[in-house]
């Protein structure tokens, strides 16, 4: 079953690249390859996590974290401070993670908004990226591809980029401060 999983995901990678013509050996808006998960909308987290650990076969369950803006970085959606709120867990498989999500309340949000038009399914790939703002938020908005979401915690902040009309999919960059070298 993972073997499939995997199989389909990177077919899923291979036709987004060939799709946004980036097949090249170039540099590219990313700095490296390193996806750290697939970030998937769900409506009810908990069920969602039952169901994947026993397809798993997972001895210990996640914890379920609440994802809000951090006072040191809001949340912004659309340019606009948000008061945005999720159900997240992240289940650590052996080479990458998946990230369930679930959106808290009616306030508008790059997770909710997907979760009404689109129901459950795949919302984002996630890469690591070291100094977001500094460049980032500029080469995706010159290549077409705007911020949608920011926001941050204590430690790192993500940035949503507007990137589905051009890799039918929405990237996630994710700079983590723990993890500089």
């Amino acid at each position: 079953m993972k073997k499939l999983f995997f199989g389909l995901l990177l077919l899923v990678l291979v036709f987004m690249a060939f799709r946004a013509g980036e097949l090249s050996t170039g540099k590219g808006l990313l700095p490296n390859q390193k996806m750290l998960h697939v970030g998937i909308i769900v409506e009810d987290i908990n069920s969602s996590l039952n169901r994947w650990v026993k397809l798993l076969g997972l001895e210990t369950v996640p914890e379920v974290h609440v994802a809000e803006g951090h006072h040191t970085n809001p949340t912004h959606y659309k340019g606009k401070p948000s008061d945005a709120k999720a159900k997240l867990v992240f289940i650590k498989l052996d080479n990458i993670q998946i990230e369930l999500i679930e959106p808290i309340g009616e306030t508008p949000s790059h997770w909710k908004n997907f979760l009404d038009q689109n129901g459950e399914g795949v919302h984002h790939f996630a890469f690591e990226v070291e100094g977001m703002g500094e460049h980032y938020f500029e080469s995706f908005n010159e290549s077409g591809m705007p911020i949608l979401q920011h926001g941050g915690w204590n430690g790192g902040e993500y940035g949503y980029m507007d990137s589905v009309d051009s890799l039918a999919v929405t990237i996630e960059l994710i700079e983590d401060y723990n993890r500089k070298k």
